[in-house]
């Protein structure tokens, strides 16, 4: 006659599938997490050859951040883009039906690499949680700290940032136009980031040392006057990279830009470089100008000047040749 559990027997087996949960979920969601980090740096890898397959068909001269869609001859973005629409000429192509009317106006670096990558995909970090940008989903709309929306659909952004105060300078040419940059114009190619972990499409270095993460030592001192003459917003775009929401905003929510040289508020600053690390466990994964991706630390990623420089701003000799 066969015999049943008892009560005792039956807790001691309920018990140890517990502590055998206990000891391997934590082992699955690291896995999980490893998984994703490895497909972002993937992702990277892509973003990366198909910009040197772009390089060979734009006699070695880079895509700047975004193009202004004018037909007119201005410099401003004043219609919209025609890559944006269908062969009527009128219908937005599914990519660009979430976008508002601002951004159909403007050319993202994601989209002028898309004829080189073929998928709108690889445009999303799958460890992000903060995006819909997979190609037909509009951008998500970017909240400040306190849960009000100050963003719009703006730059298929919130997974990729673009190295945009060294590659893509925005000012020279007026009306926010991009410069145009030329890879011979780029010192240390093999180090410097082109593309980087971000919550929005450009990012760049904490000249400003906000985090307290700057390597101030491989500073020349001109790295401000330099940012800010291609936009007041550049010295903080240290705040959108990894998991960090800067929202072009010391005030949390009135969209301004903060002065030159302004030190973010010390708790504003904590939170940005707090979400920035938790993205990918405190690693951020970059395309550099070689198209090679590479995993470093969010506090080397942030704080040291030489990974994103191209010395426009002066020399940097601790940066090496």
């Amino acid at each position: 006659m066969k015999k049943a559990f008892t009560l005792i027997e039956l807790l001691v087996v309920i018990a140890i599938i517990a502590i055998l949960a206990a000891i391997l979920f934590p082992v699955f969601a690291k896995a999980k997490a490893a998984a994703k980090k490895t497909s972002d740096l993937n992702n990277l890898k892509q973003i990366g050859t198909a910009t040197m397959m772009y390089l060979q068909d734009y006699d070695d001269t880079l895509y700047g951040h975004r193009w202004n869609c004018n037909y007119s001859g201005g410099g401003g973005a004043t219609d919209v883009c025609k890559e944006y629409l269908e062969a009527d000429g009128v219908t937005l192509k599914p990519e660009a039906r979430g976008f508002d009317a601002d951004s159909s106006k403007r050319y993202y670096w994601m989209y002028m690499l898309y004829p080189y990558t073929k998928n709108f995909g690889i445009f999303k970090d799958p460890a992000a949680t903060n995006t819909t940008f997979t190609g037909g989903d509009k951008a998500t709309v970017a909240f400040n700290f306190s849960g009000v929306a100050v963003g719009s659909n703006y730059g298929g952004q919130n997974s990729y940032g673009h190295n945009d105060a060294y590659l893509s300078p925005g000012q020279p040419f007026g009306g926010g136009t991009a410069a145009a940059i030329n890879y011979g114009q780029i010192s240390r190619v093999a180090s410097t980031i082109m593309v980087v972990d971000a919550t929005y499409y450009g990012a760049g270095p904490d000249i400003l040392n906000n985090t307290g993460f700057t390597d101030v030592s491989k500073l020349n001192g001109n790295e401000l006057a330099y940012m800010t003459t291609n936009g007041g917003q550049y010295p903080y775009y240290w705040g959108n990279i990894g998991g960090g929401t800067w929202v072009q905003d010391r005030n949390n929510g009135s969209g301004s830009i903060p002065g030159a040289g302004t030190l973010l508020p010390a708790a504003y600053a904590k939170k940005l470089a707090d979400q920035g690390m938790a993205l990918h466990g405190g690693q951020i994964n970059a395309q550099f100008s070689d198209g090679h991706a590479k995993s470093y630390a969010y506090q080397k990623i942030v704080g040291d000047i030489c990974l994103w420089t191209t010395d426009a701003d002066g020399a940097h000799p601790a940066c090496g040749g």
